[in-house]
Parts: structure tokens; sequence; C-alpha cells
């Protein structure tokens, strides 16, 4: 029988054998069992990575295959394509193509530091979001639904990062780090992803703040003192919550719900790290520093450290993590995402956008170097991990969503194709067919191949539900 929060909060579920346990103790349990059991295939993880500003379809397509992009990569001396129509020709339709990728194939300059994962790497071009876009795709991008309007940070449905996060339940069901200097509390509603209609998650945007609330329990002396401290000032908010309640009706008492709602699932989330406390001493990071809310490049590295110490320690199974956020976050070295690099008033736009992409998949190395020395099963925990990379908002800055590049890395245990070069084409006429390739149609094949229902994934768009590709990857 499903449980809802208010019985989550208020009960006890019987647990195998009789014995009474919460649900989030079972959730545990759950995590425990699969590491224990020698014969237990190992959980799926994912780990979603976003971009803000757009993402070039050059910075992710293999050398050797530049020819099959629909524009020719000639550049002014801003670094910006020759005779774009000012970056127009970027939604323009990408060939068709479905091949399978050398063994050998040399990946984007950008992407070196992926080039020991090259033969688990699929590229994945002209994907058409079926919604529109402009600036920012927002829950939109990783829900599959058309929203109000372009730009719109409304939440209509889950995203496919929760859904499986429900699916590969762990002690902590959803880790979700982004960036966000006008944050100065290190939590902010990064708007990325949505566990339902009206229920966006907040995102970490201080690794220090993230630390601190997921791996506080290792920490010894004051630093101990502190989170102790904290422990009991939510068991008395939240005890004093109840208490009020009694007194109260109406919306006074929904508001008063909302709120417990808050501390009960804070609690929840430290009782879930106090659980597993000897996996998070062995795999936390060293306490990251102080950093400043717009030393973006350092954020993105500890946010890295949080993710890699997050899926080693069995913390949890599924990450988010957002890179930057268009309008506030500004790049060390380069200048403000927005008029700096989206409207070009960096001095080469090119490179500017290189040097943010080869960090962004050199954070992305890192936590695939990590999961790979960790053996698991008849491989390592890389072999069950599956990263998904893309923009926010789709080709470009001004974007239209007509051309989503996507990078997968992972084979999901030898449920996906690896080495595959894949572009729909130009299927103007057949958006409102079945066959026709959206980006939601892609994080459906994730839902799928992890044995979960993809028909319950997104809003219906053009009158055709999201379904499984039967290509390229599956």
């Amino acid at each position: 029988m499903p449980i809802n929060r208010r019985q989550m909060l208020a009960g006890t579920i019987a647990g195998a054998g009789g014995l009474t346990v919460s649900p989030f103790m079972h959730s545990v349990m759950a995590a425990v069992q699969r590491r224990s059991e020698d014969n237990a295939r190992p959980p799926m993880r994912f780990v979603f990575l976003i971009k803000s500003n757009g993402l070039w379809a050059e910075m992710i397509q293999p050398k050797g295959m530049t020819d099959r992009l629909p524009f020719k990569l000639e550049y002014d001396e801003k670094g910006r394509l020759v005779n774009s129509d000012h970056g127009n020709i970027r939604k323009s339709p990408t060939p068709a193509a479905d091949i399978e990728m050398e063994e050998d194939t040399q990946l984007s300059d950008v992407m070196q530091s992926l080039q020991p994962y090259a033969g688990q790497i699929s590229i994945l071009q002209g994907i058409n979001s079926g919604f529109s876009t402009y600036h920012m795709g927002c829950y939109q991008t990783l829900g599959g639904f058309q929203a109000r309007d372009r730009n719109s940070r409304q939440t209509k449905c889950q995203t496919v990062d929760s859904m499986l996060a429900h699916a590969f339940p762990a002690p902590i069901r959803h880790v979700c780090l982004g960036h966000d200097p006008n944050s100065p509390s290190g939590v902010a509603y990064v708007p990325t992803s949505a566990e339902g209609a009206g229920k966006p998650i907040p995102f970490y945007t201080r690794p220090k703040r993230a630390y601190k609330e997921r791996f506080g329990v290792v920490y010894q002396g004051a630093a101990r003192n502190e989170y102790d401290v904290q422990t009991g000032i939510l068991d008395f908010y939240s005890e004093d919550a109840k208490r009020v309640r009694k007194n109260v009706a109406g919306p006074e008492r929904e508001q008063l719900d909302r709120y417990l709602s808050a501390f009960e699932s804070i609690k929840e989330s430290r009782r879930a790290v106090e659980s597993i406390s000897d996996q998070l001493r062995k795999h936390a990071p060293a306490p990251p520093q102080e950093v400043d809310a717009n030393a973006t490049m350092k954020i993105g590295q500890g946010n890295a450290d949080i993710a890699i110490a997050s899926l080693l320690s069995g913390l949890t199974n599924v990450v988010t993590l957002r890179f930057d956020l268009l309008g506030s976050t500004s790049y060390e070295g380069i200048g403000g995402l927005h008029g700096g690099v989206g409207h070009g008033q960096v001095k080469n736009v090119l490179k500017a956008r290189q040097t943010i992409c080869r960090f962004q998949f050199d954070q992305i190395a890192r936590i695939a170097a990590a999961l790979k020395s960790i053996p698991e099963g008849d491989g390592t925990m890389l072999d069950h991990t599956v990263f998904a990379y893309t923009s926010d908002n789709g080709e470009t800055h001004h974007s239209s969503g007509v051309n989503f590049p996507i990078m997968l890395l992972g084979d999901m245990g030898g449920r996906l194709k690896t080495r595959r070069y894949f572009a729909p084409g130009d299927a103007e006429v057949d958006r409102s067919k079945p066959g026709y390739t959206r980006l939601g149609d892609v994080w459906a094949t994730l839902i799928a191949d992890a044995d979960h229902p993809s028909d319950k994934f997104g809003l219906t768009l053009n009158g055709v539900p999201h379904q499984p590709l039967s290509r390229p990857v599956r």
C-alpha cells in the first residue's frame, strides 16, 4: 500500500520478519543488503551533468566526424562561426546518422580527459527537445514537458533524475549540487530537477554546506559538536511545531505542516548519514574550505568531490550536478556567462566556450576515474554507472531547443550500446509521429533500460507520449 509523507512522519511500517522499521530504514537496509550479497546485481547509478548557455555541437563532436555537422567549422576573429546568421545556423537539422564509432576514435579537444573512456561513450546530435526554449530550459530539460512559456521555471512533472533516484533508493535518495552565487545560504532552487508538479528539488550551491550536511557525522571535536547541536535544534523545532499544530487549523495548519515536513525531511537525511558513517568516513573528501561564491570552477571542483564521495560511500545512486547558472555565473579568467560568453563580449567566444567545456569534462573524468578504481561485481563501479551531459537549453545561447547535443558515458551494465554516433536527421514533418526522436525519448530510454516504467515519465508532447528508443543505444 502506498505510504504518503504524513504516514511516513507519523508512524512505522512492518519490515522483513515482522521487524517494525521506518520507511527511511527500509532504504538503508536495501542499500546495505545490495552491497552485502555477493551474487546480487550491483545497483545502477546515474550522474546527470547540466551546463548553461547552450552547448555548441562541435564541443562533443569526435575528430574526423566534423563534416557530419550542418555547418563548417570556420570562425572569425571573435571565435564565431563565419556566415552563421547570428548563430541561427546552429539550429539547422543535423544530417541523419547511426554509426558505430571506431575503437580508436579520437574525441574532441575539450574531451581529451575522457579519451581513456572513449569506448564507453556515445554521442547524440540534433536531438529536438519538443518544447520551446530560449535562454533556459529549466525543469523542461530533464522533465520532458512544455512549460507555460520559454524560460519558465514551472514544474509540471517529475524529472528523469528524480524518477531514477526513486527507482534505485539509497540512504540519501538524490544528491543535487549546483552553482548560484546569489545564494548566501549555500542552498537554492537551481531550476533543474523536480520530484513532481510544484515540487522543485533544492541544490547545494556551496561544497562546504553540502559537506557539513552530508558528511558532518565524520567530524571530530568542535565541528562534531556543532553538528550535534544543529541536530538538537532540529529536534526542538520539530517537536515545537507538533505542539503548536494541535492548536491551529485551516491555512495555518497547512503552512505548519509544510514546515514540519521540511524539518522531518532534514532529520531523515541526517539519520541516513549517521547510519553509514563508517562508509562515509572511508570515502569522505577533505573538508572543503570556504570558497568565494563567484569562484565557479573552484565550486565545480568541490561539487565533483562531493559527488565522488557520495557515490563511492553508497550515500546515493543518483547525482545531478549543475555546473553553472545563466545570468549569475562568471568564470574565472573568462567573464560573465550571459553577456561575456553568450553575447560575445569576451575576446574570443570559441576559446571561452572551449575552456568552460574542458573544465566540465575534466570533472566528469575525475568522477569516472574514481568509480573505475572501485571493484564491484565482475567489474568496477563505473561499469554500473551512466553519465549524461548536455545543456539546459540546447544548441547555443539563444536556443530554440531544436538541437540538443548529448554525451552518454557508460553502458548501464551492458544494457546500453556504446561507441554510437546518432542523429535523427531532418524529420520536421514527422514530429507528430511515433518515430520522431525527442529529448524526452532519450531519458525514457534510460528509465526503461533501468527496468522502470517509462510511460510515467514526462508529459505528452505533440500528442505522442515519450517512448524508449529502439536505436541507437539499445
